[in-house]
């Protein structure tokens, strides 16, 4: 729901005549990954659109985001295209509506997949009958690894993959307990200082630069309330600005809201204004309807994503 705040302005000197601000209210589900939101919230960047975002949980991600917002006790969260397509289809009422996620060329793979020196493992065709760790089942990590093997010719079947969320899955490659781990700012410099591990293949490798993550709202809230909503996406293209013009200031600030080293974040890059690449998302539906994980032949790309409450956006279309 949206609440209202009331801040009483200070009393102008000559006529004493109080102001008053009307300050909007969302909740956001967040998880500890590399997210222009802290940013946001720490600089203070929302309030400048007249919206105060509440950061409600920080263990959360994925589906489980996906379900707070669908079912109302949030209005904003993060999650990959595919889980968002898969909720969807599912008739649950969400929305993407910015950037969080993306492989860049020549900046970021987003992505990065490790083996053991030890592993013998050099080569995609190497994994078959390995363990692989993934954070979530038919997310982005997911989804690369599946894309890479079909690449490969290796089937889905012919290896195992094992859920582990990102901070716990570097102790899990040094105790052998997984072949391969598939890690994401703010734990891939951790891992790459690691001489026993070397990076068997990233995003890129895969499927080049795409978007795969974005931040969702609840799409019936967002209908009825646009204003909060533009000043989300607002706030989130401010945050990307800020990070690009201050990275190593940036780095901080994750690094709190992360508990990560902060000597282990890395630059962080995103779309142009924050945009939801809608090329990027029919890509990934197309390819999940190939698969026949998707079976809504009426879901369209519009019915998941969109660039409406993104003032940048509508400015130069």
């Amino acid at each position: 729901m949206l609440s209202v705040i009331v801040f009483l302005m200070g009393c102008d000197s000559n006529s004493k005549k109080e102001d008053t601000l009307t300050l909007q209210e969302m909740r956001y589900i967040g998880f500890k990954v590399y997210d222009p939101v802290y940013i946001g919230i720490d600089k203070g960047l929302f309030e400048k659109h007249n919206l105060k975002v509440s950061l409600i949980d920080l263990a959360a991600a994925g589906p489980t985001g996906i379900q707070a917002v669908s079912g109302g006790s949030a209005e904003a969260a993060l999650s990959s295209f595919m889980a968002i397509i898969n909720a969807r289809a599912a008739g649950l009422p969400i929305l993407a509506v910015s950037d969080i996620q993306s492989s860049i060329e020549g900046k970021q793979g987003l992505e990065e997949f490790f083996v053991r020196n030890d592993s013998g493992i050099n080569s995609i065709q190497d994994l078959k009958g390995k363990k692989i760790a993934i954070n979530l089942i038919k997310s982005s990590f997911h989804y690369t690894v599946l894309m890479a093997l079909e690449q490969a010719g290796i089937k889905e079947t012919d290896v195992d993959f094992v859920l582990l969320p990102f901070d716990q899955q570097e102790f899990a490659l040094e105790n052998k307990r997984v072949d391969m781990i598939g890690l994401m700012q703010p734990y891939i410099l951790h891992a790459k200082e690691n001489s026993e591990y070397k990076v068997l293949f990233t995003a890129l490798d895969v499927f080049g630069g795409k978007q795969f993550c974005v931040h969702l709202v609840n799409s019936i809230w967002a209908e009825n309330n646009p204003k909060a909503v533009t000043a989300f996406v607002s706030g989130i293209t401010d945050s990307i600005d800020w990070i690009e013009a201050n990275q190593e200031e940036a780095k901080k600030i994750i690094s709190k809201y992360t508990a990560v080293d902060v000597k282990y974040i890395n630059d962080y890059y995103f779309q142009p204004d924050g945009m939801v690449n809608m090329e990027d998302a029919q890509y990934w539906l197309d390819y999940m309807k190939d698969r026949d994980d998707v079976q809504a032949d009426w879901l369209k790309v519009e019915d998941f994503a969109s660039n409406k409450y993104n003032v940048r956006i509508q400015q130069d279309e």
